[in-house]
């Protein structure tokens, strides 16, 4: 086999050492070596003893291009694949995806064997081209299959890292050349000579044209990605006619222009949008077919080109009546200092960093008519946070809160500053995984469908409405009261309309998953309890209130730690801190709960004993996996959040 990262090694294996931008594949050829590596190719001039060591019996052969010769090695290792079929390259700045699969829909139509590789088919978080080694193999695959065409989308990185070196392409096309990547290619000059050197080295050249009269698609932008393809498919031998009928059945990818059905009166459009050319034409096209407002939420990547962070805030300003300014991928860039930038020029427009966030109040404050467009993310499921792939789907995230519980409301307690932590940070902004722990708090109860949500701040609440949104209803605790008072609080902001409430707190809620989440509801509605509270076993349950029961296992009511004795401290299953209650009910009781005599705090378990009293339901949920819950109380409790955050997203 051959490979470029010498951790994938085996014994008898090819190693092609690459100069990266962040790594040199040349500093890690003694791993490719103790791995087993026979033949190395390298850029580096060997000699004993100095640069690299080459073990006996292994074959260092230098090379001028060590990126040209990988792809070369590759495509001889896959018996050239490129060679048995017609390759069609797109590229561009924008509308490289829908004309790859514009030409895809109008050869597969017509009963032509073709395959597609676009940033959509890729696999791997925003990568549209992929490695040559992977490229080839894939290509391989559509030989064996028969196929004859592959339309292959390429990227400015695709072409300057020889993703494609050694694939020979019949036709390429260019889509459009627009300033981007600049953090990448430095000046414009060099992105736009990258694109054009692709376009040179295929035996057949493509621009598309400015404008077109073809009304096939929703939007301009559109209409002449597909007058393009139409181009592409008369080189191929298909005719105007044929491929106009062809597409008459095309639907946009995932992500282009998507638009998501609802009730609401409202028009809900996800689109890739990323760029300030692709935003204006997006928003422009929107505009005109909004009865109402045009409500544009938006991001701005991390650690990608600064220069358009301001122009889309302008464009954006400019077109939509409402601007929501949020994340797209921040990766190790703090966000407020993103949305600073984009807001520089920017008019009418509403900060909210947690993209969830962003997206649930657009949906809260649209009236029938009004248009919502969600940029950026397009077909993307992931959400980069500094080293971290988050998983992350707009359309999921839309419809979770379209379909939410509309009878229900949520209270989040994040109140407390957490003493433990010996920081002065309040306790539900410490990092997981570089994501503040209320993040994933919010974001799994929107998903889950708790769409009407109330936060209960305290400590340092300025801050923490910075993180999750000041235009959230949220409550304040003034003085740290404990569990009890926070939800009284909470009561005083939620409406007498809703049937259940949800109680959760925000410290150790980052690890339940959404259908989890969901079960609690659905086992608490269909059990008519006046209370569900859940619970899991704990083989250290320190510092959590204990579950007591009788010797029939009957419930007898939750006692804290600090007020448990010797033998309570024993048990082993505990409360873990999250409640949904009959809101009625809720309301009658909250009132009753006393201060405790040991630590001065009302506590919310008090409510199970008031309705056992009662004779009232009171169900139970044990949790399944207890790996859903994570207590974070100390900085070493952190740490174990982190590992095990960091093993759930990757797998």
């Amino acid at each position: 086999m051959i490979s470029f990262d010498s951790r994938l090694i085996k014994s008898g294996d090819t190693f092609v050492a690459i100069k990266g931008q962040i790594s040199d594949g040349h500093d890690h050829i003694d791993e490719a070596i103790k791995n087993g590596a026979k033949i190395i190719y390298g850029e580096t001039e060997y000699h004993s003893g100095e640069n690299i060591k080459i073990a006996s019996g292994v074959n260092y052969i230098k090379v001028s291009n060590s990126r040209e010769k990988l792809g070369e090695l590759a495509s001889e290792y896959y018996k050239n694949p490129s060679s048995k079929l017609t390759i069609i390259g797109v590229t561009g700045t924008k509308g490289k995806t829908t004309t790859c699969h514009l030409i895809y829909h109008i050869l597969t139509k017509l009963g032509k064997k073709a395959g597609l590789i676009s940033s959509i088919s890729v696999p791997g978080y925003h990568v549209t081209t992929p490695d040559v080694i992977t490229l080839n193999k894939m290509l391989k695959g559509f030989v064996d299959k028969g196929f004859n065409y592959v339309i292959l989308e390429v990227s400015s990185h695709g072409i300057e890292q020889g993703r494609i070196a050694g694939i020979k392409f019949d036709i390429g096309v260019l889509t459009n050349i627009a300033p981007e990547h600049l953090d990448y290619h430095k000046t414009f000059k060099n992105y736009k000579n990258t694109k054009m050197s692709f376009l040179k080295s295929c035996k057949i050249q493509i621009i598309s044209p400015k404008s077109t009269k073809l009304k096939i698609l929703e939007g301009d932008f559109n209409n002449i990605n597909a007058q393009t393809a139409i181009e592409v498919c008369e080189k191929l031998g298909i005719s105007e006619k044929e491929s106009k009928n062809a597409l008459n059945s095309f639907k946009l990818p995932i992500g282009r222009l998507e638009e998501i059905e609802n009730s609401l009166g409202i028009k809900i459009f996800v689109d890739f949008a990323h760029t300030p050319d692709s935003l204006e034409a997006v928003l422009g096209y929107l505009k005109t077919i909004t009865k109402g407002r045009l409500i544009s939420v938006f991001g701005c990547a991390g650690e990608r080109d600064i220069k358009k962070r301001s122009k889309m805030g302008k464009i954006s300003g400019e077109i939509a009546d409402i601007s929501i300014l949020t994340a797209e991928d921040p990766r190790s860039e703090n966000i407020f200092d993103i949305l600073k930038q984009m807001k520089k020029y920017a008019k009418n427009y509403i900060c909210i960093p947690e993209r969830g966030e962003a997206i649930s109040y657009a949906i809260r404050i649209a009236k029938k008519g009004d248009a919502l467009v969600f940029c950026g993310k397009g077909h993307e499921i992931t959400m980069a946070y500094g080293g971290f792939e988050h998983p992350w789907s707009d359309q999921k995230f839309v419809k979770n809160i379209l379909n939410g519980y509309k009878d229900l409301a949520g209270v989040i307690l994040a109140a407390g500053r957490g003493t433990r932590m010996k920081s002065d940070l309040p306790k539900v902004l410490h990092n997981i995984c570089d994501r503040p722990m209320i993040s994933y708090s919010m974001e799994n109860l929107r998903n889950a469908g708790v769409i009407n949500l109330v936060p209960v701040v305290g400590y340092k609440r300025n801050l923490v409405l910075r993180e999750i949104s000041k235009e959230c209803n949220y409550a304040i605790q003034e003085t740290t009261l404990g569990t009890g008072n926070s939800v009284l609080k909470a009561l005083k902001k939620i409406d007498l309309k809703y049937i259940d409430i949800l109680v959760i707190y925000g410290d150790d809620s980052a690890f339940y998953k959404p259908a989890t989440i969901k079960n609690v509801i659905e086992t608490h509605k269909n059990s008519n309890a006046s209370l569900t509270f859940v619970s899991l076993i704990q083989e250290n349950p320190f510092g959590l209130g204990r579950v007591i029961r009788d010797k029939n296992d009957n419930l007898i009511g939750i006692i804290e730690e600090k007020d448990a004795n010797e033998s309570q401290k024993k048990v082993k299953e505990v409360n873990d801190g999250l409640y949904v209650f009959k809101s009625n009910w809720l309301r009658k009781n909250i009132n009753k709960i006393n201060k405790s005599p040991v630590t001065g705090e009302y506590y919310l378990t008090d409510l199970i004993k008031f309705a056992l009293s009662q004779n009232q339901k009171v169900s139970v949920y044990k949790l399944p996996d207890a790996n859903e819950w994570q207590g974070i109380n100390t900085p070493e409790q952190l740490q174990n959040a982190e590992r095990k955050m960091s093993k759930r997203i990757n797998g």
